[in-house]
């Protein structure tokens, strides 16, 4: 049995940064640091955590920034933005970590492991590409507006929380982890809407390609096989471009591979994880 999280806080440039932490268990290397796709939370990763079984490493998801309970900060959602953000946080974890990222938290874990890989032991990139894409903006920034802004009873607020998963609890986990309560009994969200419209628009509007193909430490690839996020062209182009890099699809998962598939998706990072030195450090030479 994999022993709950400690919910923990991380004071950062920006502010204090809301934490999950899952002790080691034996003397398994790196720290794991974890970052949730957009509009997600640290609690994404539970499920994953659990499913890599009782010998694995210290672990840290974090809220981050305009997420959850960590701090919002208006005009400074750029991918160089996180990035910072997790240059603090793996200054205070100690160097170098595993990173772990899904969607806006693989490009943010890949992009940091290409310009910092002095920082980082491994990077696990879960379903996403590096492309710019102005309609996937567009897209995302109808969806966010079309969600209600606000929720009138508990009721109501469960019975939206169905939307982001069918499994026990699923839609009492939605309301506590990403809604906020109100003095008048409504609901409303932790996360601003402005925010997450701004930080799509903040990383999509440009090209990571030169970050991925520069990227030289261990990295592996995740795509969910449905997903339309990574489009099959994306994910054959960035396996051709950086063959130094690992790839797994899992057949059937769509984008939200994290909640849709925890258990595929941790066969798939112990197993790479067993692959990498003992150390979970490489020489210079391998990390240029």
């Amino acid at each position: 049995m994999v022993a709950d999280p400690a919910e923990t806080g991380f004071d950062l440039p920006a502010g204090v940064f809301r934490a999950l932490e899952w002790a080691a268990t034996g003397d398994t290397g790196p720290t794991a640091l974890l970052l949730h796709g957009l509009s997600g939370v640290a609690d994404v990763w539970c499920d994953t955590v659990a499913a890599l079984g009782e010998s694995r490493p210290r672990c840290v998801a974090v809220d981050q920034r305009g997420h959850g309970h960590s701090p919002a900060t208006p005009g400074r959602f750029r991918v160089a933005d996180h990035v910072g953000d997790v240059r603090a946080l793996v200054d205070r974890l100690g160097a170098p970590v595993h990173l772990v990222g899904h969607s806006m938290g693989a490009r943010v874990a890949f992009v940091t492991g290409a310009r910092h890989p002095e920082l980082v032991a491994s990077v696990v990139v879960v379903d996403i590409g590096p492309e710019a894409w102005a309609a996937n903006i567009d897209r995302t920034t109808r969806m966010f507006h079309s969600m209600p802004t606000r929720f009138a009873d508990r009721s109501e607020a469960l019975e939206f929380g169905q939307l982001y998963g069918s499994g026990p609890g699923a839609a009492e986990r939605f309301v506590e982890q990403r809604l906020r309560p109100q003095p008048d009994g409504t609901f409303t969200w932790l996360a601003s809407v402005d925010g997450l419209v701004e930080t799509v628009s903040a990383h999509r509007r440009r090209n990571f390609w030169a970050e991925w193909d520069a990227l030289a430490v261990p990295t592996l690839l995740v795509r969910g096989g449905t997903s339309g996020e990574l489009r099959p062209r994306t994910f054959e182009q960035m396996r051709r471009r950086n063959p130094r890099v690992e790839v797994a699809e899992l057949d059937g998962v769509g984008h939200n591979v994290p909640l849709l598939a925890p258990q595929r998706l941790a066969v798939e990072i112990r197993a790479f994880w067993s692959r990498l030195p003992l150390d979970g450090d490489l020489d210079v030479d391998q990390r240029q």
